[in-house]
């Protein structure tokens, strides 16, 4: 396991931070951590676009205009 030291200003965000952890049964740390993994993932995914949305017909128009 390596370390990371994280610096917060906000007091009132530390101890609640701390408090959430504890009601939840887990650790700020694991916190952090799991956040930073979901932003990881979420910045990796990819957009997978249909063919229609890639070139729409008639742009601009709605689709009962014709």
């Amino acid at each position: 396991m390596s370390k990371l030291t994280l610096s917060i200003d906000n007091q009132e965000l530390i101890e609640w931070a701390k408090s959430f952890a504890k009601a939840n049964n887990t650790s700020v740390s694991s916190l952090v951590e799991k956040y930073l993994l979901s932003l990881k993932k979420f910045n990796e995914r990819e957009l997978i676009l249909s063919d229609k949305i890639k070139s729409p017909k008639d742009t601009g128009l709605r689709p009962s205009v014709k």
